[in-house]
């Protein structure tokens, strides 16, 4: 990627270019016509290859793996990106308030995530199936100032997840599962991932699967800020046997997890989409399509596998992109 202070020393030359082409004009008529042509075809080129985006997408695995794809893709296509991928917090509001208030063009966000922006949303439709979830955020959205682009075919949705022999020796394999083992009198220790405090309030996280299967946790067996709850599961540390995480993560198949059911769909999809400004698509028409192959070649499987990756090889998200992107056929050079 070039960096902003090339872009502002090439425009420097060609000022200076200019500005050199008017003083020889004084003393030469001819020259000065044949500068001032060169310094105006030199500005056109420039022109043409500015094609600016900024790029931003949150901290989060997904965020920076399918961050640096869409990165690489744009600069495959020859585009100047102003990046802050994989900088922005994490279930914050603030990058939406980045690409609505204008310091980013392009990013990645959720389908779920529309329920917390939307102005009475019917949950049913984030419950039915990935295109009705994608079509109600795209539509509701649109009157925020942000439009969806495409989305990917998996459900990163909210969850739990339990050790395998946990779930062996206690026969849980979902959330009804869970309900019976609390009721009949087995004791759970619930850590909430740092950065996902929202599971603790939230009507389609811990207070709604409580309520939707009949069952109740007592709010000291709820532990805010665990730093890495699936691996707290897996060792049992402090007592915590239930851990919550996305479905996607590569951590449940690494650390042998189970990731438990929700059979009467609770939690709403969760489908990564890209999604941008009316400006920059109106700037660039072509970004609206730019990322549709990119998306609908990650499935769930491979995105676990993908994330996996990043959380235990030590590969960077540069390198798991562009190998993807290049197993995939998706960069031009």
């Amino acid at each position: 990627m070039k960096k902003i202070k090339y872009l502002l020393s090439l425009v420097v030359l060609i000022v200076g270019v200019g500005f050199l082409g008017a003083c020889e004009s004084a003393s030469n008529n001819d020259s000065n016509d044949a500068s001032t042509t060169k310094s105006t075809e030199t500005n056109e080129q420039t022109t043409d290859s500015d094609k600016l985006v900024r790029l931003g997408t949150m901290n989060d695995e997904e965020g920076r793996i399918i961050g640096q794809m869409m990165l690489q893709i744009l600069e495959d296509k020859g585009y100047q990106v102003e990046s802050t991928v994989g900088e922005l917090a994490n279930n914050t509001s603030l990058m939406r308030t980045g690409i609505k208030e204008d310091p980013i063009d392009l990013s990645l966000d959720y389908t779920g995530r529309g329920l917390a922006f939307i102005d009475n949303p019917d949950v049913s439709k984030y419950q039915e199936d990935l295109e009705t979830a994608f079509q109600t955020t795209k539509e509701a959205d649109e009157k925020n100032g942000i439009i969806w682009l495409t989305y990917a075919p998996f459900n990163n949705t909210d969850s739990l997840a339990v050790s395998k022999e946990f779930s062996e020796q206690n026969n849980v394999k979902s959330l009804e599962d869970l309900a019976r083992y609390v009721n009949d009198g087995g004791d759970i220790k619930v850590g909430v991932e740092a950065g996902y405090e929202y599971y603790a309030t939230a009507e389609t996280t811990l207070p709604g699967w409580q309520k939707a299967y009949g069952f109740s946790i007592p709010e000291e067996n709820i532990v805010m800020g665990v730093n890495d709850a699936k691996t707290a599961v897996a060792n049992n540390t402090d007592g915590i046997n239930v851990a919550t995480t996305n479905a996607t993560s590569g951590l449940i198949e690494s650390l042998d997890l189970i990731r438990l059911e929700d059979p009467k769909h609770v939690s709403p999809i969760y489908s990564p989409a890209p999604i941008a400004t009316p400006e920059i698509l109106e700037q660039y028409p072509e970004l609206e399509t730019l990322f549709n192959d990119l998306f609908a070649s990650l499935d769930g499987e491979n995105m676990i596998h993908l994330n996996r990756l990043l959380e235990e090889s030590g590969q960077s998200e540069e390198k798991i992109a562009k190998d993807y992107l290049t197993e995939k056929g998706l960069l031009s050079q």
